[in-house]
């Protein structure tokens, strides 16, 4: 399985500005290349704005349509895959470092992540508001692709963030409410246990065991978790071993006993049963898909 990163992108994609944090793309001739033809791991920011054309995205299970107005985004540790453009789809794109990204949320006190925006991949917006989005590229651009300069990381930390708030306000057109960093006690707990569900370091635990990193009873743990999703601490925390479980199958160079080791689980029996469970067929049905 391909991986999008920074550094892959620039091996294989024209782009008008790249490096470490960002990539810039409009010329949709090698992107349309590497999507069409492969299942891909996302490992950064990406959002993709459609000036013309159209085209789908299979993400998450779900495919996508994405047409001109569309904004589509995607957050990292995201499989792309069963992707289609038309010939004559023209973009502007935004790929960026998780790091940079988070760090201008933190900026715009936003919080944007998988579960933020769930279900909103893909949002409409109106002509003026594609217009300034287009602008903010143009800038970062030319500002990006400019001689070094003493106020030169000011400028681009303020056109991201600006950036950020420009994009804050397509949602909150669309009846789509990003969630403020001002959390309360409970939302803050929550965020605390996303970023330990989704620390690659960090392995898959019980309930209990979250529970007690967060120094909270088990109970009030799951009351927080069904206050703020409407599912259990069980059920958010199977959604994202299931997640990496198919990212991890993906990867024909591990054996499904290393999947089940690296996903925590005692053996491979176990680990076999709980996707069975889970989603219907067995690990080494999902691999020959």
């Amino acid at each position: 399985m391909e991986r999008v990163n920074l550094a892959s992108i620039g091996q294989k994609i024209v782009t008008d500005y790249r490096d470490n944090t960002i990539a810039l793309i409009s010329d949709m001739g090698k992107v349309k290349e590497e999507v069409e033809k492969k299942v891909v791991l996302v490992e950064t920011y990406i959002v993709i704005i459609v000036l013309k054309g159209c085209g789908s995205i299979c993400m998450e299970d779900k495919e996508f349509t994405i047409q001109a107005g569309d904004i589509f985004i995607c957050p990292p540790s995201n499989i792309l895959e069963k992707s289609m453009m038309s010939i004559d789809l023209e973009i502007r794109g935004f790929i960026v470092s998780k790091e940079m990204a988070e760090n201008g949320m933190k900026e715009a006190r936003m919080s944007w992540t998988n579960r933020t925006i769930a279900s909103n991949y893909v949002i409409h917006a109106e002509q003026e508001e594609i217009r300034r989005l287009c602008m903010y590229y143009d800038l970062l651009n030319d500002k990006l692709n400019a001689p070094e300069s003493t106020s030169k990381h000011l400028s681009l930390s303020g056109l991201f963030t600006a950036l950020i708030y420009e994009l804050c306000d397509i949602f909150e057109h669309n009846n789509f409410l990003l969630e403020s960093a001002n959390y309360t006690s409970a939302e803050n707990i929550f965020q605390r246990f996303i970023k330990l569900l989704e620390d690659p370091h960090q392995p898959f635990i019980s309930v209990n065991e979250y529970a007690a990193l967060l120094h909270i009873t088990p109970k009030y743990f799951s009351s927080v978790c069904k206050k703020q999703t409407g599912k259990t601490a069980n059920e958010i925390i199977a959604e994202e071993i299931i997640k990496t479980a198919k990212i991890l199958l993906h990867d024909n160079r591990l054996s499904i006993k290393q999947v089940a080791d690296r996903l925590n689980f005692a053996n491979q029996s176990h680990f076999g049963t709980y996707f069975r469970r889970h989603t219907g067929i067995s690990p080494q049905q999902f691999r020959k898909m």
